[in-house]
């Protein structure tokens, strides 16, 4: 199936994806969310697929992901594991307790999402007119429906701009020994070029050992779009984790 929209049919149906990568937790309520959002998008107008891309373990491949167009668990790189203490390593490697764990880089899970994602698009020959990065144990505290159909043309008119939530602040002079751009890390999106290219920063960040600049979360997606030649634009989408009550 070909992309919906052109340059003679903007106004009709859009098909857009959700891609969601990372640490899979709260899978009920996560679940239930995403299709329900999906659902809404669909009323408004939308034409949309969902990708999930987890950590493979004992949890996650209990899970049920048909309601999901394409799921993909990956094996947890040991050698990426982003836990400081050799001691601390069993302790935390599988919790999914109140706070997530950064046991692997955010480019790492985005790059293996986006691959898997373009290959569904190889074989089903899909387009879609714009792509959301996110994560799948998040939620919106906004009305993202709304927002996405304010935000449509702009979004689908943009070349090589990814739009982060609430921008992008340059720190430079406020730590001088480790001057950076901070940004939100929780949500991007873009056409499909810009997020093919985006999701590929785990090349150009963490695979490098220039040490051109510090590829933590709050700075990766900034760089990466720094070092890609990607623009950067403000969309204003406040999110949260799922949290234990």
């Amino acid at each position: 199936m070909l992309s919906f929209y052109d340059e003679h049919t903007y106004g009709k149906i859009m098909k857009i994806a959700l891609q969601l990568s990372g640490q899979i937790r709260f899978w009920e309520q996560s679940c239930e969310y995403w299709i329900e959002l999906k659902s809404k998008l669909e009323e408004s107008g939308f034409d949309v697929d969902i990708h999930i891309c987890g950590w493979k373990d004992s949890y996650t491949e209990s899970l049920d992901f048909s309601s999901f167009t394409t799921h993909n668990l990956i094996p947890i790189n040991m050698d990426l594991v982003c836990i400081g203490k050799e001691r601390d390593r069993k302790k935390t490697i599988m919790r999914r307790s109140q706070n997530p764990i950064m046991l692997m880089p955010l480019s790492y899970q985005q790059y293996w999402g986006s691959r898997y994602r373009r290959l569904y698009q190889k074989e089903n020959n899909v387009q879609y007119d714009f792509i959301m990065v996110t994560r799948p144990d998040l939620s919106f505290k906004c009305d993202i429906v709304k927002i996405l159909q304010e935000k449509r043309q702009e979004i689908i008119e943009s070349k090589c701009t990814i739009f982060i939530p609430f921008g992008v602040i340059n720190s430079v002079g406020r730590k001088p020994v480790h001057p950076s751009r901070l940004c939100n890390d929780y949500m991007c999106l873009g056409t499909e070029e810009s997020v093919n290219l985006y999701c590929n920063g785990f090349l150009y960040s963490y695979l490098q050992d220039s040490k051109s600049f510090m590829s933590t979360n709050h700075t990766y997606p900034a760089m990466t779009c720094m070092k890609t030649n990607l623009l950067t634009k403000t969309i204003d989408t406040p999110m949260k984790l799922r949290r234990i009550i």
